[in-house]
């Protein structure tokens, strides 16, 4: 019999749709998180870029959903078929919502063997493995976990992205266009760099108008690993347009992961990318840059993390006011030391005015005027004294 959903010709090997499964899920959960963020963002805003780039990822984050509910179909249908192959007597058992309540082969119940259970794998069980039943061992020293490295995606050759490439042209055409748009996502975290450059370059010939340029901005919800190596890739490619989308979409990359994607760019020769992120998450709202700074600190990169406060520095006092007292103290100091260095004055008793109900951060700021040369020390101590501020503790 042919299975619903499964060409009886087909060879596809399960255990090739679990790891395509278990790459989709982790695309869709960059997707969730980017979703989350830029709608906490959105708050208090109506910025129309961040509207854009919400409505641009819950699209994707659809397109997602609709292919992973195809592989898990597909994978259900080629378990059930195999195990048809192998069955004895069949029974007749409802299917599930799935198919809408129809009713397919398969095997009957057979008596269990004495064995050890395998664990239980597929879409079906969302990817849980069901724990063996293991034998006493001798108690072993403790070691310390250590976690697997990631592995690293096999090389397509120029036929299998060519067939990608029309596959998302074809569904594209369709009408399918979030089954077009997830099958792109996932090539964008799954494929290596190379071959994602490769694609571009397919797409932006031959794919849907726009589908290169989705595919770049794609990359940046993968690891930070992919994203480097990727845009990399399309600069020594000479796909400018398309890394520069890529590039852009970095700007968005959650906090807590950018000191890795900075390590990533600095590691693909980079580095000038890092510096222009740096200057560019300088701009970010001022609970956002204090932790972006937080983390860079707590990864150990202490001086990107002050290089990211001199870049806020020429922001409005306010907001410089607000970040400082988000900071923690060492933090808080290196942001009002380059205020108190690089702005006016006038600008600096402002920023002193925004501070004063938190007695640290102004103590912290009179410290920062005691280092100034003699000229910036006595204008500023004017300006705070001509506010009515104090000029001791």
């Amino acid at each position: 019999m042919t299975v619903r959903g499964l060409d009886p010709g087909a060879t596809e090997d399960v255990q090739t749709l679990r790891t395509e499964l278990d790459e989709l899920l982790r695309a869709r959960r960059y997707a969730a998180q980017r979703e989350q963020r830029l709608t906490e963002a959105l708050e208090g805003t109506a910025d129309p870029e961040l509207h854009r780039q919400l409505a641009q990822i819950r699209t994707l984050r659809d397109g997602l959903g609709a292919r992973h509910l195809e592989l898990s179909e597909r994978l259900l249908a080629l378990e059930d078929h195999r195990r048809e192959q192998t069955a004895v007597p069949v029974q007749r058992r409802p299917t599930g919502a799935r198919f809408g309540g129809a009713y397919e082969a398969s095997a009957a119940p057979q008596p269990a063997p004495v064995v050890t259970a395998a664990p239980m794998r597929g879409a079906r069980f969302a990817g849980v493995a069901a724990p063996e039943p293991a034998a006493p061992q001798p108690e072993q020293p403790e070691q310390p976990a250590q976690p697997p490295r990631p592995r690293a995606p096999e090389p397509r050759s120029a036929a299998e992205l060519a067939a990608l490439a029309a596959r998302i042209t074809a569904l594209h055409g369709q009408g399918s266009a979030q089954e077009s748009a997830a099958v792109t996502a996932q090539a964008a975290v799954v494929l290596a760099p190379a071959d994602v450059a490769r694609l571009i370059a397919l797409l932006r010939t031959e794919g849907p108008a726009g589908a290169a340029g989705y595919l770049a901005r794609a990359v940046a919800h993968g690891a930070a690993g992919q994203a480097a190596g990727t845009l990399a890739e399309l600069r020594r490619g000479g796909l400018a347009e398309e890394a520069a989308a890529l590039f852009h979409a970095l700007w968005g990359y959650p906090a807590a992961e950018l000191p890795s994607l900075l390590a990533a760019l600095e590691q693909a020769g980079l580095s000038a990318d890092s510096l222009t992120l740096l200057w560019e998450w300088g701009s970010a709202p001022p609970a956002e840059l204090a932790t972006l700074a937080d983390h860079l600190r707590t990864a150990g990169r202490t001086e990107d993390a002050y290089r990211l406060l001199h870049q806020a520095a020429g922001r409005r006092t306010d907001e410089l006011a607000a970040t400082a007292l988000q900071l923690d103290a060492q933090l808080a100091a290196a942001l009002t030391q380059q205020v108190a260095r690089l702005r006016s004055p006038a600008d600096l008793a402002q920023y002193a005015t925004a501070l004063t109900h938190s007695p640290t951060r102004y103590r912290a700021l009179l410290t920062a005027v005691a280092t100034l040369d003699e000229g910036r020390h006595r204008a500023a101590r004017a300006a705070l004294r001509s506010v009515g501020l104090p000029l001791g503790p």
